[in-house]
């Protein structure tokens, strides 16, 4: 499976139906651009944005932009308070 690069894997879940960001670290070596590529055809509603200079784990490149991108999707998920 690790050797076929996840190609025989298959997104069966229905979309989310919540605001949803998919972040993806520029220098990811283990899920290349093309898994993110996919995931844009999956999840078309989602919000796909990069993480510049971030490797697999980007809360520990960049902490700050991370929390950033996650409030910013809760944000989007806030729903008003009725009277």
């Amino acid at each position: 499976m690790i050797q076929a690069g996840g190609r025989d894997y298959f997104y069966l879940s229905p979309a989310p139906k919540v605001p949803t960001t998919v972040a993806w670290g520029s220098r990811d070596r283990i899920l290349w651009p093309r898994q993110a590529r996919r995931c844009a055809e999956i999840l078309p509603d989602a919000r796909h944005i990069a993480l510049p200079g971030c490797g697999h784990v980007p809360m520990g490149d960049d902490p700050d932009r991370v929390a950033d991108v996650i409030l910013a999707t809760c944000r989007e998920a806030s729903v008003p308070a009725t009277a």
